[in-house]
Protein backbone atom coordinates (compact mmCIF):
# COMPACT_ATOMS: atom_id res chain seq x y z
CA UNK A 1 0.00 0.00 0.00
CA UNK A 2 2.43 2.22 0.74
CA UNK A 3 4.86 1.68 -2.24
CA UNK A 4 1.35 2.15 -4.51
CA UNK A 5 0.91 5.41 -3.11
CA UNK A 6 4.40 6.54 -3.40
CA UNK A 7 4.17 6.03 -6.87
CA UNK A 8 0.74 7.78 -7.17
CA UNK A 9 2.65 10.60 -5.30
CA UNK A 10 5.40 10.70 -7.82
CA UNK A 11 3.04 10.80 -11.15
CA UNK A 12 1.11 13.66 -9.86
CA UNK A 13 4.24 15.33 -9.21
CA UNK A 14 5.57 14.89 -13.00
CA UNK A 15 2.21 15.31 -14.32
CA UNK A 16 1.91 19.00 -12.45
CA UNK A 17 5.53 19.56 -13.75
CA UNK A 18 4.84 19.05 -17.00
CA UNK A 19 1.72 21.37 -16.84
CA UNK A 20 4.21 23.82 -15.62
CA UNK A 21 6.68 23.33 -17.52
CA UNK A 22 3.79 23.89 -20.80
CA UNK A 23 2.56 26.78 -19.31
CA UNK A 24 5.65 28.84 -19.33
CA UNK A 25 7.19 28.92 -22.91
CA UNK A 26 7.32 29.04 -26.71
CA UNK A 27 4.69 30.73 -29.08
CA UNK A 28 4.23 33.58 -30.42
CA UNK A 29 5.07 36.64 -28.14
CA UNK A 30 2.20 38.50 -30.75
CA UNK A 31 -0.59 35.96 -29.56
CA UNK A 32 0.36 35.83 -26.06
CA UNK A 33 -0.35 38.59 -23.05
CA UNK A 34 1.62 38.56 -19.83
CA UNK A 35 -0.98 36.12 -18.40
CA UNK A 36 -0.18 34.05 -21.40
CA UNK A 37 -3.74 34.01 -22.77
CA UNK A 38 -3.49 37.05 -24.95
CA UNK A 39 -5.29 39.16 -22.65
CA UNK A 40 -3.63 42.40 -20.38
CA UNK A 41 -1.79 42.02 -17.59
CA UNK A 42 -3.19 43.45 -14.62
CA UNK A 43 -1.18 46.05 -14.39
CA UNK A 44 1.90 47.59 -16.80
CA UNK A 45 4.61 49.01 -14.82
CA UNK A 46 7.11 49.77 -17.81
CA UNK A 47 6.49 50.12 -21.37
CA UNK A 48 8.84 50.97 -24.74
CA UNK A 49 7.05 53.76 -26.79
CA UNK A 50 8.38 54.04 -30.56
CA UNK A 51 7.65 56.09 -33.29
CA UNK A 52 8.37 56.18 -37.38
CA UNK A 53 10.99 58.32 -38.76
CA UNK A 54 10.23 61.88 -39.07
CA UNK A 55 9.04 65.09 -36.59
CA UNK A 56 5.61 64.35 -36.43
CA UNK A 57 5.59 60.52 -35.17
CA UNK A 58 8.56 61.52 -32.81
CA UNK A 59 6.68 64.30 -31.36
CA UNK A 60 3.29 62.10 -31.10
CA UNK A 61 5.85 59.67 -29.61
CA UNK A 62 7.38 62.37 -26.58
CA UNK A 63 3.87 63.24 -26.04
CA UNK A 64 2.83 59.55 -25.15
CA UNK A 65 6.44 58.22 -23.43
CA UNK A 66 5.83 61.79 -21.11
CA UNK A 67 2.06 61.29 -20.36
CA UNK A 68 2.59 57.75 -19.47
CA UNK A 69 5.70 58.34 -16.99
CA UNK A 70 3.43 61.21 -15.40
CA UNK A 71 1.59 58.22 -14.54
CA UNK A 72 4.31 56.18 -12.79
CA UNK A 73 5.44 54.04 -15.82
CA UNK A 74 9.17 53.25 -16.26
CA UNK A 75 9.27 54.56 -20.26
CA UNK A 76 11.80 53.63 -22.53
CA UNK A 77 12.17 55.72 -25.97
CA UNK A 78 13.20 53.68 -29.01
CA UNK A 79 12.23 56.51 -31.53
CA UNK A 80 12.93 57.34 -35.29
CA UNK A 81 13.20 53.42 -36.04
CA UNK A 82 12.23 53.75 -39.93
CA UNK A 83 9.45 53.21 -42.03
CA UNK A 84 6.02 51.15 -41.36
CA UNK A 85 7.33 48.25 -42.26
CA UNK A 86 10.38 48.68 -39.92
CA UNK A 87 8.24 49.78 -37.03
CA UNK A 88 5.19 47.53 -37.49
CA UNK A 89 8.01 44.69 -36.99
CA UNK A 90 9.39 46.02 -34.14
CA UNK A 91 5.81 45.94 -32.00
CA UNK A 92 5.39 42.76 -33.34
CA UNK A 93 8.42 41.21 -32.18
CA UNK A 94 7.75 43.36 -28.95
CA UNK A 95 10.98 45.62 -29.60
CA UNK A 96 8.37 48.36 -28.52
CA UNK A 97 5.13 48.59 -27.03
CA UNK A 98 3.36 51.54 -28.37
CA UNK A 99 3.41 53.66 -30.92
CA UNK A 100 1.41 56.68 -32.89
CA UNK A 101 -0.45 55.37 -35.57
CA UNK A 102 -2.48 56.64 -38.83
CA UNK A 103 -5.54 54.95 -39.20
CA UNK A 104 -6.09 54.57 -43.21
CA UNK A 105 -2.44 54.19 -44.40
CA UNK A 106 -1.56 51.26 -41.68
CA UNK A 107 -5.38 50.02 -42.82
CA UNK A 108 -3.56 49.70 -46.28
CA UNK A 109 -0.71 48.01 -44.74
CA UNK A 110 -2.60 45.61 -42.88
CA UNK A 111 -5.12 44.97 -45.71
CA UNK A 112 -3.77 45.73 -49.18
CA UNK A 113 -5.95 47.62 -51.14
CA UNK A 114 -8.70 47.87 -48.78
CA UNK A 115 -11.45 50.60 -49.53
CA UNK A 116 -11.59 53.41 -47.32
CA UNK A 117 -14.71 55.15 -46.25
CA UNK A 118 -15.07 58.38 -43.55
CA UNK A 119 -13.41 58.85 -40.59
CA UNK A 120 -15.33 56.10 -38.27
CA UNK A 121 -15.47 53.28 -41.02
CA UNK A 122 -11.77 53.58 -41.97
CA UNK A 123 -10.89 53.00 -38.06
CA UNK A 124 -13.56 50.74 -37.75
CA UNK A 125 -11.93 48.57 -40.65
CA UNK A 126 -8.53 48.96 -39.46
CA UNK A 127 -9.68 47.44 -35.73
CA UNK A 128 -10.76 44.27 -37.61
CA UNK A 129 -7.94 44.23 -39.74
CA UNK A 130 -5.36 44.01 -37.28
CA UNK A 131 -3.37 40.52 -36.50
CA UNK A 132 -3.74 39.34 -33.23
CA UNK A 133 -1.88 40.95 -30.12
CA UNK A 134 -2.18 44.23 -31.27
CA UNK A 135 -4.61 46.90 -30.66
CA UNK A 136 -6.32 50.75 -31.18
CA UNK A 137 -7.49 52.96 -28.62
CA UNK A 138 -9.12 55.93 -29.18
CA UNK A 139 -8.52 57.43 -32.59
CA UNK A 140 -7.87 61.47 -32.26
CA UNK A 141 -10.15 63.76 -33.90
CA UNK A 142 -6.42 65.27 -35.12
CA UNK A 143 -5.83 64.44 -38.65
CA UNK A 144 -1.89 64.35 -41.21
CA UNK A 145 -3.62 63.18 -44.34
CA UNK A 146 -1.47 62.20 -47.26
CA UNK A 147 -1.28 64.56 -49.91
CA UNK A 148 0.14 64.70 -53.66
CA UNK A 149 2.25 67.78 -54.11
CA UNK A 150 4.43 69.71 -57.32
CA UNK A 151 5.70 72.79 -58.06
CA UNK A 152 3.78 75.97 -58.80
CA UNK A 153 6.27 76.05 -61.56
CA UNK A 154 4.99 72.22 -62.89
CA UNK A 155 1.16 72.57 -62.92
CA UNK A 156 1.31 75.54 -64.58
CA UNK A 157 3.37 74.10 -67.44
CA UNK A 158 1.55 70.98 -67.15
CA UNK A 159 -2.15 72.89 -66.28
CA UNK A 160 -2.17 70.31 -63.07
CA UNK A 161 -4.96 70.72 -60.33
CA UNK A 162 -6.07 67.11 -59.66
CA UNK A 163 -4.25 63.56 -60.10
CA UNK A 164 -6.44 62.69 -63.04
CA UNK A 165 -4.57 65.58 -64.70
CA UNK A 166 -1.44 63.98 -64.42
CA UNK A 167 -2.57 60.67 -66.81
CA UNK A 168 -1.62 62.49 -70.09
CA UNK A 169 1.52 64.13 -68.83
CA UNK A 170 3.10 61.21 -66.31
CA UNK A 171 4.94 59.78 -68.95
CA UNK A 172 7.45 62.48 -68.96
CA UNK A 173 7.16 63.10 -65.34
CA UNK A 174 9.57 61.68 -62.58
CA UNK A 175 8.00 60.98 -58.72
CA UNK A 176 10.00 60.68 -55.93
CA UNK A 177 9.82 60.14 -51.84
CA UNK A 178 9.56 57.49 -49.62
CA UNK A 179 9.38 53.83 -50.45
CA UNK A 180 6.05 53.53 -49.16
CA UNK A 181 5.19 56.03 -51.55
CA UNK A 182 4.99 53.85 -54.68
CA UNK A 183 3.63 50.74 -53.09
CA UNK A 184 0.85 52.03 -50.87
CA UNK A 185 -2.78 53.09 -52.58
CA UNK A 186 -2.46 56.41 -51.61
CA UNK A 187 0.37 56.64 -53.80
CA UNK A 188 1.65 55.63 -57.28
CA UNK A 189 0.25 52.13 -56.75
CA UNK A 190 -3.57 53.66 -56.81
CA UNK A 191 -2.72 56.31 -58.85
CA UNK A 192 -1.88 53.72 -61.62
CA UNK A 193 -4.93 51.41 -60.65
CA UNK A 194 -7.32 54.48 -60.27
CA UNK A 195 -6.10 56.69 -62.29
CA UNK A 196 -4.14 54.63 -65.07
CA UNK A 197 -1.10 57.28 -64.41
CA UNK A 198 2.55 55.95 -64.35
CA UNK A 199 5.29 58.17 -64.73
CA UNK A 200 8.58 57.98 -66.33
CA UNK A 201 10.47 56.87 -63.12
CA UNK A 202 10.41 56.74 -59.41
CA UNK A 203 13.30 58.12 -57.23
CA UNK A 204 13.42 56.55 -53.53
CA UNK A 205 14.16 59.38 -51.19
CA UNK A 206 12.43 60.49 -48.13
CA UNK A 207 9.04 60.49 -46.67
CA UNK A 208 7.80 64.26 -46.68
CA UNK A 209 11.34 65.08 -45.83
CA UNK A 210 13.85 67.23 -46.91
CA UNK A 211 15.46 64.84 -49.62
CA UNK A 212 11.94 65.29 -51.43
CA UNK A 213 11.57 68.87 -51.41
CA UNK A 214 15.02 69.46 -52.21
CA UNK A 215 14.32 67.10 -55.20
CA UNK A 216 11.52 68.77 -56.02
CA UNK A 217 12.44 72.10 -55.71
CA UNK A 218 15.30 71.48 -57.97
CA UNK A 219 13.40 69.57 -60.73
CA UNK A 220 14.99 66.66 -60.27
CA UNK A 221 11.36 64.82 -59.38
CA UNK A 222 8.44 66.34 -60.26
CA UNK A 223 5.55 64.78 -57.90
CA UNK A 224 5.97 64.09 -54.61
CA UNK A 225 4.12 63.31 -51.35
CA UNK A 226 3.55 65.26 -48.20
CA UNK A 227 1.30 65.37 -45.42
CA UNK A 228 -1.17 68.27 -45.05
CA UNK A 229 0.20 69.37 -41.08
CA UNK A 230 3.73 70.03 -42.72
CA UNK A 231 4.28 73.85 -43.20
CA UNK A 232 6.59 73.41 -46.02
CA UNK A 233 3.72 73.16 -48.07
CA UNK A 234 2.34 76.82 -47.60
CA UNK A 235 6.38 77.89 -47.41
CA UNK A 236 7.11 76.62 -50.32
CA UNK A 237 3.79 77.66 -52.48
CA UNK A 238 3.33 73.74 -53.57
CA UNK A 239 0.51 72.70 -55.52
CA UNK A 240 -1.77 69.63 -53.90
CA UNK A 241 -3.45 68.12 -56.12
CA UNK A 242 -7.01 67.21 -55.84
CA UNK A 243 -8.46 63.59 -55.66
CA UNK A 244 -11.74 63.09 -56.83
CA UNK A 245 -11.52 59.09 -57.21
CA UNK A 246 -10.48 59.42 -53.42
CA UNK A 247 -7.29 57.50 -52.87
CA UNK A 248 -6.03 59.29 -50.19
CA UNK A 249 -7.42 57.63 -47.03
CA UNK A 250 -8.58 59.75 -43.68
CA UNK A 251 -5.47 59.54 -41.59
CA UNK A 252 -6.61 60.29 -38.11
CA UNK A 253 -3.67 59.82 -35.04
CA UNK A 254 -4.02 56.81 -33.26
CA UNK A 255 -2.08 55.04 -30.68
CA UNK A 256 -1.31 51.51 -31.97
CA UNK A 257 -0.69 48.94 -28.75
CA UNK A 258 0.60 45.76 -28.01
CA UNK A 259 -2.19 43.97 -26.01
CA UNK A 260 -0.08 42.73 -23.33
CA UNK A 261 0.85 46.25 -22.74
CA UNK A 262 -3.08 47.31 -22.60
CA UNK A 263 -4.28 48.36 -18.86
CA UNK A 264 -6.49 51.15 -17.98
CA UNK A 265 -3.83 53.53 -16.51
CA UNK A 266 -1.95 53.26 -20.64
CA UNK A 267 -5.13 53.73 -22.15
CA UNK A 268 -6.73 56.44 -20.05
CA UNK A 269 -3.61 58.44 -20.32
CA UNK A 270 -2.96 57.72 -24.22
CA UNK A 271 -6.95 58.30 -25.07
CA UNK A 272 -6.65 61.97 -22.84
CA UNK A 273 -3.80 62.72 -25.52
CA UNK A 274 -5.82 61.68 -28.73
CA UNK A 275 -9.37 63.48 -27.15
CA UNK A 276 -7.48 66.96 -26.88
CA UNK A 277 -4.98 66.99 -30.10
CA UNK A 278 -6.36 68.91 -33.10
CA UNK A 279 -5.36 68.68 -36.57
CA UNK A 280 -4.56 73.04 -36.34
CA UNK A 281 -2.99 72.22 -32.97
CA UNK A 282 -0.67 69.46 -34.35
CA UNK A 283 0.08 71.37 -37.92
CA UNK A 284 1.28 74.55 -35.36
CA UNK A 285 3.12 71.94 -32.88
CA UNK A 286 5.04 70.39 -36.26
CA UNK A 287 5.92 73.15 -37.71
CA UNK A 288 7.92 74.05 -33.88
CA UNK A 289 10.21 71.33 -34.47
CA UNK A 290 10.91 70.97 -38.09
CA UNK A 291 11.17 74.76 -39.22
CA UNK A 292 11.71 76.43 -35.87
CA UNK A 293 13.93 73.34 -34.70
CA UNK A 294 12.61 73.13 -31.46
CA UNK A 295 13.14 69.67 -29.51
CA UNK A 296 10.40 67.64 -29.74
CA UNK A 297 10.56 66.41 -26.60
CA UNK A 298 10.55 70.24 -25.27
CA UNK A 299 7.40 70.87 -27.31
CA UNK A 300 5.56 67.38 -25.73
CA UNK A 301 6.32 68.48 -22.61
CA UNK A 302 4.78 72.64 -23.37
CA UNK A 303 1.56 71.01 -24.79
CA UNK A 304 0.94 68.49 -22.16
CA UNK A 305 1.49 70.71 -19.28
CA UNK A 306 -1.25 73.48 -21.16
CA UNK A 307 -3.71 70.61 -21.54
CA UNK A 308 -3.34 69.35 -17.82
CA UNK A 309 -1.69 65.69 -18.77
CA UNK A 310 1.30 65.83 -16.90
Amino acid sequence: MLQRAAIRTAIAGLAMALLAACGGGGGNPLDSGASGDGKAPAKVTSITVGSAKFAESELLAEMYAQALQAKGLTVKKQLNIGQREAYIAAIKDGSVDVLPEYTGAALDYFKKGAETGDADATYASLKQALPSGLELLDKSPAADEDTVVVTKATADKYHLKSIADLKPVAKDLVAGGGAEFKIRRSGLAGMKDVYGVEFKEFKTLDSGGPLSLQALKSNQIQVTNFFTTQSVIKENNLVELQDPKLILPPNNVVPLIRTDHKDSTVADALNAISAKLTTEELTDLVKRVEVGKERSEDVAKEWLTKNSLV
